[in-house]
C-alpha cells in the first residue's frame, strides 16, 4: 500500500472541473488531508478562485463559456493546458460534462496522462430536457469510443447512476461504487436544541429546475394555512441551462410564505433549521442530504 510520503513523490493529480465551486466545496477536505503540493486545481475562475489558489499547490485556470453545452474555445484552451502535464499526472475529472469536455481534448493531446472520472449525479443530459434529450443521442455516437479511450476509471455515487451510465455509454474500464464524498466532521455544528415554537424548514441547493425547486415552490404553497417556516438557500448557476433565470428568483423572493436567504453557511448554520427537504431529480448522493443528517436535521 502507498503511504502518504510515496504518494507525495510518484504522483501529481489534477483536479478539473468546469465549475470552480466543485473543486472548492466538495474536495478541499481531501486535499488538505493528504498534501496540497500533491494537487492543481484546473477550473474556470469564478467565486472561490481565491480559495483554490490558497489550498491547492496551483491553480490552472480554463477558460470556458459554462453557458454553451459544448464550448470549442473552452476544449482549445482546455487542449492548451493538458499539454503542459507531465507525463504520469493523474487528471481526475468531476462531473459528466466536465468528463466529456476532457474525452474530447484527450484525442488531441500525446502525454501519458492517466484519465479518472467521477460521476457525482448524471444531471443535465439525462434530464428531461428537449435539447438534452437530443443531445444525449447525438453524443451516444461518440462517447462510448471517447470515454474508453479516456478513462481508465469512472467513479459512481449510487447504482442507478452507474447502470445506467454504463448501459448507456459501452464504458469497459474500472467500475467503482462511492457513496457520496464525504464531509469533515469537524467543521459542522451539530444541532442539540429541537425546541423552537416553529418548525423551520430548509431547501438548500442551487437554484436549479432539476433540483426540484418549483416542486418545493409548489408545496409551500399549498401549506400556506400551517404554522411552518420555510426557507429556501442557494443561488441561481447562470452556467447552467437548468437554472431559474434573475427575474424568476425576483418572483421567488416577492412569496409571502417562503423566506430567501441567499447563500447559507451550511457549517456553521444549518444546524437551525429542523427539516431539510431534497426534491433533486437526477442526484448522485446528494451531499446536502450527508450533511443534514450529520448536523442532525429531520430529512426528506
Amino acid at each position: 500500500m502507498l503511504t502518504i510520503l510515496t504518494l507525495n513523490i510518484l504522483l501529481m493529480i489534477v483536479y478539473l472541473s468546469h465549475w470552480d465551486w466543485n473543486l472548492y466545496k466538495s474536495r478541499k477536505d481531501i486535499v488538505a488531508s493528504i498534501n496540497e503540493k500533491t494537487f492543481i486545481a484546473m477550473s474556470p475562475e469564478g467565486d472561490y478562485t481565491t480559495e483554490l489558489m490558497e489550498t491547492y499547490h496551483k491553480f490552472i485556470e480554463w477558460k470556458i463559456n459554462r453557458k454553451k453545452i459544448i464550448d470549442i474555445k473552452g476544449v482549445k484552451n482546455l487542449i492548451k493546458n493538458l499539454k503542459t502535464l507531465e507525463d504520469g499526472t493523474i487528471v481526475h475529472s468531476f462531473t459528466l460534462r466536465t468528463g466529456i469536455l476532457y474525452s474530447i481534448a484527450n484525442i488531441f493531446i500525446k502525454n501519458k496522462i492517466t484519465g479518472v472520472l467521477s460521476v457525482n449525479g448524471l444531471g443535465y443530459l439525462f434530464s428531461n430536457n428537449l435539447k438534452a434529450k437530443v443531445l444525449k443521442i447525438i453524443v451516444k455516437l461518440f462517447i462510448t469510443r471517447l470515454f474508453n479511450n479516456s478513462f481508465n476509471k469512472i467513479i459512481f455515487q449510487n447504482i442507478n447512476d452507474k447502470d445506467t451510465f454504463i448501459k448507456y455509454s459501452g464504458f469497459k474500464g474500472d467500475i467503482y461504487l462511492i457513496p457520496g464524498s464525504g464531509i469533515k466532521f469537524e467543521n459542522f455544528i451539530k444541532k442539540d436544541d429541537y425546541s423552537s415554537s416553529k418548525t423551520k424548514v430548509i431547501f438548500a441547493s442551487r437554484l436549479l429546475l432539476d433540483k426540484g425547486i418549483n416542486n418545493y415552490i409548489e408545496l409551500v404553497n399549498k401549506m400556506s394555512d400551517s404554522d411552518i417556516d420555510f426557507y429556501i438557500a442557494g443561488e441561481i448557476d447562470k452556467g447552467n441551462p437548468n437554472s431559474i433565470s434573475v427575474s424568476e428568483l425576483e418572483k421567488l423572493k416577492q412569496l409571502s410564505n417562503l423566506t430567501y436567504i441567499g447563500t447559507l453557511n451550511i457549517e456553521k448554520e444549518l444546524h437551525n433549521y429542523d427539516i431539510s427537504i431534497i426534491m433533486s431529480k437526477y442526484e448522485g448522493f446528494s451531499r446536502i442530504l450527508l450533511e443534514s443528517l450529520y448536523v442532525g436535521l429531520f430529512t426528506i
